[in-house]
């Protein structure tokens, strides 16, 4: 495990420790259902998400080890120890993996001439090699719910967790999503949220992130902050507008200091392709909505950064000091 990751084994162990809820379940379905979205991992994806599963699939539960097995069993290249790990377990959890290809005895008997020679899943045609063959399966929209809900379940520790480890199994590369970076998406969203034009800050989110406004919605009420964090770190927001935004976005997250330190150190170590990972499952969401069109030809003074608020409200208390001062002269 290097230093990239920090949900390491420790980590792993320590989930087991809390009094309470055992959140190793639900940490390993999360990444299996992440694993496999993609289909083609580096041998470092491979390795990461394989010295995970085995250490959290000693811990869970029967069921949750046969739903990692059934959802291993439907992907063309899993990895081949986790798979023989379930393939000697229970007669449930096994039964999923025995017509697997990578668990199957290799032919002995020689092919003769006349016989043709099918394919393996490893050799693909011509025309599927180069860059389509690391393109990733789209994220279908009950997988996407199901990912959501589960992220959205868990406490802020196991979140981080999750998100730190994002980029080993993320759905897809960075700068895939082509998520703008517009400076002024950000200065927008502070600016509508600073004058509580809630609705507003929905509509700018989901627009720019092309995620729906239910979504957008739940991020903006979100009571422990790490989907806003994700918004901003996917649209290249500055940490200190994001500072601000977390003061305010919700009365849970603002009122409390120490949370928002601990979310914008998040924000630091959280990389551009875990946050981009998350946001192409909420951009696979169900969604029923219209479009709506987010652009606007100019600010208010409203919607202007706090800086130019308060320097255009120097400028107006100047000007009328001038003017009474000219008053009071004559």
């Amino acid at each position: 495990m290097d230093g990239h990751s920090l949900f390491n084994l420790e980590s792993v162990n320590d989930l087991g420790l809390r009094s309470g809820v055992d959140m190793r379940p639900t940490l390993v379905r999360i990444l299996t259902d992440l694993y496999v979205q993609k289909l083609r991992h580096t041998a470092d994806e491979e390795r990461h998400y394989t010295e995970l599963a085995l250490r959290l699939l000693e811990s869970v539960d029967m069921p949750t080890r046969a739903a990692v097995a059934s959802r291993l069993a439907r992907h063309n290249a899993p990895p081949l120890a986790v798979l023989r790990r379930l393939a000697v377990d229970l007669p449930e959890v096994a039964a999923p993996l025995r017509a697997h290809p990578l668990l199957q005895p290799p032919v002995s008997r020689e092919l003769t001439a006349a016989e043709p020679i099918a394919p393996t899943a490893v050799e693909t045609a011509p025309e599927e090699k180069g860059l389509f063959a690391e393109t990733p399966e789209a994220i279908d929209a009950a997988t996407a719910d199901h990912l959501n809900e589960l992220f959205l379940a868990v406490d802020a520790s196991e979140r981080r967790l999750i998100l730190l480890n994002l980029h080993i199994v993320a759905p897809l590369p960075a700068g895939r999503t082509n998520v703008s970076r517009d400076p002024s998406i950000s200065t927008r969203l502070e600016a509508v949220l600073l004058a509580r034009r809630h609705e507003e800050f929905v509509q700018v989110l989901a627009g720019s992130l092309q995620i729906p406004r239910k979504q957008a919605r739940r991020i903006m009420r979100e009571e422990l902050g790490e989907p806003i964090l994700v918004a901003g770190k996917a649209l290249g927001m500055p940490r200190e507008v994001l500072y601000r935004i977390l003061m305010f976005v919700n009365p849970t997250i603002g009122h409390s200091v120490e949370r928002v330190h601990a979310l914008a150190a998040l924000y630091d170590e959280l990389t551009p392709q875990a946050a981009e990972g998350l946001v192409a499952i909420w951009r696979a969401l169900p969604n029923n909505e219209q479009p709506r069109a987010t652009y606007r030809p100019s600010m208010t003074v409203e919607e202007k950064s706090p800086a130019a608020r308060v320097q255009s409200s120097s400028q107006r208390f100047i000007a009328g000091s001038r003017t009474s001062g000219r008053r009071n002269a004559s």
